[in-house]
């Protein structure tokens, strides 16, 4: 079995005619929790979102446990068991919060196990299951972002994958969503994060991923990085 989860070769893709990713190796090590991170439009959530075949892939391979999935619908990636958390606190607003979760149930093979599943995501995530009955719309932001979060759950993923789950979320707020993403990382979800917040995301990844305007700058570990990248000039600056 190989080492890596997840890895892209030569990934190229972008949005109308404009070319964001330029050539993209990425490795993402099996069990690991890897983050990417990088200024402003360097692509980030465009990797995040070619890779589980939200945005075309133009050219390069995407292998996720060494078969190449490029150009794959995400749907087909779900069953494969990719899973992606999108920016923005993606629920169904106007649906329950259990209501939510039994959404996610649809790959599911039994409404048995569906409700296990349920009464499992309340288990991991406590703060949820005294809102079962709620409006997803009615949870603050950060309830809403352990909502999607437990959504993706339910369908037992191999790989996850989040784009700034922090985002526009309060401190103490972050520390918790953290904490709970970094628990999922100890039970062996491999997990691929992009992230702004960039003192969370060394505090908490194996490995990093540094993408700047498209390219690769970095890829390894949090202290090699430290030694190999000047980050305070990379992030005022964006260059490779």
């Amino acid at each position: 079995m190989s080492e890596l989860m997840l890895c892209t070769r030569g990934l190229v893709s972008g949005y109308g005619r404009l070319e964001t990713l330029h050539g993209v190796d990425v490795d993402v090590p099996r069990t690991a929790f890897t983050a990417v991170i990088g200024p402003n439009g360097s692509g980030k959530s465009t990797l995040l979102k070619t890779v589980a075949g939200l945005v075309p892939t133009w050219r390069g391979a995407t292998l996720l446990d060494g078969q190449n999935v490029a150009g794959q619908p995400a749907h087909a990636l779900v069953r494969r068991g990719m899973c992606m958390v999108p920016q923005g606190r993606v629920v169904f607003p106007f649906l329950t919060v259990e209501e939510n979760l039994r959404m996610c149930g649809y790959t599911v093979p039994s409404a048995r196990e569906v409700s296990r599943r349920v009464e499992q995501s309340y288990e991991f995530l406590p703060a949820l299951a005294g809102r079962r009955r709620r409006l997803a719309n009615t949870l603050s932001g950060g309830e809403q972002v352990m909502l999607s979060i437990a959504k993706v759950v339910m369908l037992r993923p191999r790989l996850l994958l989040l784009d700034e789950p922090s985002l526009g979320l309060a401190p103490k707020m972050i520390d918790i969503v953290y904490e709970k993403i970094a628990e999922l990382a100890e039970q062996g979800l491999t997990t691929m994060v992009v992230e702004q917040n960039v003192r969370k995301a060394l505090s908490i990844a194996e490995h990093i991923v540094v993408l700047v305007l498209g390219h690769i700058r970095y890829q390894g570990g949090v202290e090699q990085l430290e030694r190999e990248v000047d980050l305070g000039r990379l992030f005022v600056e964006g260059k490779v």
